[in-house]
C-alpha cells in the first residue's frame, strides 16, 4: 500500500482553505493603502504651496538580501508654514527605487542642494508634503500590485479545493488499493 502520495486531511485543508488567505489579506491591505496614496496624489493638486529650499540631494544605494540592490533619490527640503519650519523628503507620490541608478540620478539632478522649490503640503497636516503634486503613473503600482495579489488569492480560494479533491480522486482511481 503506497501512502506517500496521499495528502492528509490537514494538508488538504491547508492547501485548499488556508494557503489563499495571506494572498487575500496582503492584497486587500496593499490595495487599500495604495488607493489612499492615489487619492492623496490627486488631492495634492489642490494643496497650498510654500517656498522651500533643497537641503540635501543624493543617490542612495540600498542593498538587498539577495546580493542585488536598488538606487533611490534622497531629497530633503525645508519650508515654512505659519512661521514654523517644516521638512520633507517626498518628491512625488509612488516614488520607487531601481536597480539602474539613472532614475534616481535624474531626480537628484532636478533638485540639487540649495535650489529654491515650491512645496505642496496638505492642509491641516503640513508634514505631508511633496515637490511634484498630482497623479503620476508610478502611483498606480501599489494598488495594482495589491489587486493582483487579492485576485490571485480569491481565485486560489475558489479553485484549489476542487483541484485538491480532483487530485485525490485521480490518485484513488490509479491505485484502488489506497482506498479505505
Amino acid at each position: 500500500m503506497n501512502k506517500t502520495n496521499k495528502m492528509s486531511p490537514g494538508m488538504r485543508f491547508f492547501f485548499s482553505r488556508l494557503f489563499p488567505l495571506p494572498f487575500i489579506l496582503i492584497g486587500a491591505f496593499t490595495f487599500y493603502f495604495g488607493v489612499k496614496e492615489v487619492r492623496r496624489a490627486n488631492d495634492s493638486l489642490m494643496w497650498p504651496v510654500a517656498d522651500g529650499t533643497i537641503q540635501n540631494s543624493t543617490v542612495a544605494y540600498h542593498s538587498g538580501n539577495d546580493g542585488g540592490g536598488t538606487y533611490h533619490a534622497e531629497v530633503f527640503y525645508q519650508f515654512a508654514v505659519d512661521g514654523r519650519t517644516r521638512s520633507g523628503n517626498k518628491v512625488a507620490f509612488g516614488d520607487y527605487g531601481s536597480s539602474n541608478p539613472s532614475h534616481a540620478q535624474g531626480i537628484v539632478d532636478r533638485y540639487p542642494k540649495g535650489k529654491e522649490v515650491k512645496v505642496y503640503y496638505q492642509t491641516g497636516a503640513p508634514d505631508v508634503c511633496v515637490l511634484e503634486p498630482g497623479l503620476k503613473g508610478q502611483a498606480w503600482f501599489m494598488p495594482g500590485f495589491g489587486l493582483i495579489f487579492f485576485i490571485s488569492g480569491i481565485l486560489m480560494a475558489i479553485f484549489l479545493p476542487g483541484l485538491v479533491k480532483k487530485s485525490e480522486v485521480q490518485k484513488q482511481c490509479k491505485d484502488p488499493q489506497d482506498r479505505v
